[in-house]
């Protein structure tokens, strides 16, 4: 496929791989503007090269990201804040239409910029992770509008899983790892302040002039989340990158201590100086507060998801030789020790974990799974009556009776008196397959597959030696460069796990404020390799 625009005569990329769409080049750099660009394959044009597309013009593209950012940095502080008390539904759907439409607006800017492009071709659309990973899921998704008996539900979802697709595509495309990573460290604001709020709420003040939740003193404790569940969950990946940059700030620390009378130019390039205390007291106060928070929740899926993500990301950011194997020892006895802390410093959370404890003893993994069951074989009966279309995008909610009152048929026993209908499964997997069918597990599955390869990437980087960053004064070999790098690959790792967890019992992605920094941090991590390198 060609389309041909009019050319600024500036090729190269801004943030991609050599040859893509979008990689950066500095001035007289190869692919900068000035240069003759990054190659391609094989068969192009210009000597027998692949035509490589124009980018916007140098004074353009630093417009663009910051036209670009300010929604982007909008959508991660005001929504998680943002509700409508005398709405019917105050708090998802006031959030889901404040950020999709937040998402666009940073998406304008970057497709404006590349109005300059020359030459579109599939290939290079294709080898970026974003779009390779999203498209199959999204046409088996959109193949839904023919074959489901529920095209409204169906349209209201695609809309979202489209919003949510473009925002993946074009952040991970168009905007530098830096960038990105300054808009998920800036996750910690609005988490910190949800997280006061909740802690409040726990300890029986109510700052917020909303109705109390029904079903328990656990349901009250919501913040501006509106929902127990989605306010744990949005917590942990700031818990995660709380943790991510208290280690990057202790790499670059030990780089800034060993330059032997370095001036403050030096001290701050290796991230030292006094603003570093300053940083890391932040860092740790943000990561008390969203811990806390989520102890009180008494959300144990959020607790296990925070507990595993944070010891992949020690297991995988600490040195594997003997000093490395202590501090990762550490880090296990400290975890299980602000565990053990946890239940038992809040009565409420240890009393819920003892009546989990006692139902598991009896069998009773229904009620253990807070009803779950029920969401699982509801989705489990539509992906067997339904195997190659499922019940179409968005549809479960609407299908949930007629497979309940099927399953009841059979003998099947459902959780008397709780969760009479369920909206979602709660289960990401499993409400792929119930609502597209085998196809959309199989499209699923291709982009685990992509997520994973690109965090395996981040996790080499280090080992490979290929740190993204100079070697600081004082730190000639790159190692305080190559523990940085590290870490960035550890947080990949720790996020991907943490997200697994929330997927198996709940419905991250279709929650607007768990959803969208979900999606800033796995644009993050498919930034491609050679971009980041460039940038």
């Amino acid at each position: 496929m060609h389309r041909r625009v009019a050319s600024s005569g500036a090729r190269g990329a801004r943030s991609g791989a050599p040859g893509k769409p979008g990689a950066r080049g500095a001035p007289g750099a190869p692919g900068g503007p000035g240069s003759s660009g990054a190659r391609g394959g094989a068969g192009g044009r210009y000597g027998g090269k692949a035509a490589v597309p124009a980018a916007p013009a140098p004074a353009e593209r630093p417009l663009a990201e910051r036209l670009a950012l300010l929604p982007l940095w909008l959508l991660a502080v005001v929504p998680p804040l943002y509700f409508l008390p005398s709405a019917k539904d105050p708090f998802r759907l006031p959030k889901l239409m404040l950020a999709e439409w937040l998402a666009i607006a940073s998406l304008v800017p970057l497709a404006w910029a590349l109005r300059r492009v020359e030459v579109v071709r599939w290939r290079d659309l294709w080898r970026q992770p974003a779009i390779r990973a999203l498209l199959p899921l999204v046409a088996v998704a959109t193949a839904g509008l023919a074959t489901s008996a529920h095209p409204l539900h169906v349209r209201e979802a695609l809309a979202d899983l489209w919003i949510g697709a473009a925002c993946l595509a074009g952040w991970s495309a168009a905007l530098p790892t830096r960038r990105l990573e300054r808009v998920l460290v800036g996750l910690l604001l609005p988490a910190a302040a949800l997280a006061v709020i909740g802690i409040l709420q726990f300890h029986g003040l109510r700052p917020l002039t909303v109705a109390p939740a029904l079903g328990g003193a656990r349901y009250t404790v919501t913040s501006t989340a509106g929902n127990t569940g989605d306010f744990a969950a949005f917590l942990v990946l700031p818990c995660l990158v709380a943790q991510w940059r208290l280690a990057r700030g202790a790499a670059a620390g030990a780089a800034g201590g060993t330059a032997a009378g370095g001036g403050a130019a030096e001290r701050d390039a290796a991230g030292g100086g006094r603003r570093l205390g300053g940083r890391w007291g932040w860092l740790a106060a943000a990561l008390a507060l969203c811990a806390y928070a989520i102890a009180v929740t008494q959300t144990l899926a959020a607790l296990v998801a925070l507990l595993l993500g944070s010891l992949t990301f020690w297991f995988g950011s600490l040195r594997r030789d003997g000093a490395g194997l202590r501090w990762l020892a550490g880090a296990c006895a400290a975890a299980a020790l602000l565990a053990a802390g946890a239940v038992a410093a809040v009565p409420a959370l240890r009393g819920r974990v003892a009546e989990k404890v006692s139902l598991a003893r009896r069998g009773e993994w229904n009620h253990v799974l807070t009803g779950r069951l029920d969401g699982w074989r509801t989705a489990l009966w539509m992906l067997e009556q339904h195997p190659w279309a499922g019940v179409g995008q968005g549809a479960f909610r609407a299908e949930f009776v007629p497979a309940k009152l099927a399953l009841l048929d059979r003998g099947a026993v459902f959780l008397s008196g709780e969760q009479q209908n369920f909206v979602n499964a709660h289960d990401e997997p499993l409400e792929v397959g119930a609502d597209l069918g085998v196809p959309g597990l199989l499209a699923l599955a291709w982009a685990l597959a992509v997520v994973t390869a690109a965090a395996r990437l981040r996790m080499r980087a280090a080992a490979a030696g290929m740190p993204r960053v100079p070697a600081a004064a004082g730190d000639a070999d790159g190692g305080a460069a190559r523990r940085a790098l590290s870490a960035d690959g550890a947080f990949a790792a720790g996020g991907l796990a943490a997200l697994g967890v929330l997927c198996l019992v709940d419905f991250p992605f279709r929650v607007a404020l768990v959803a969208f920094p979900a999606l800033l941090f796995l644009a993050w991590l498919l930034r491609p390799a050679a971009a980041e390198a460039a940038a």
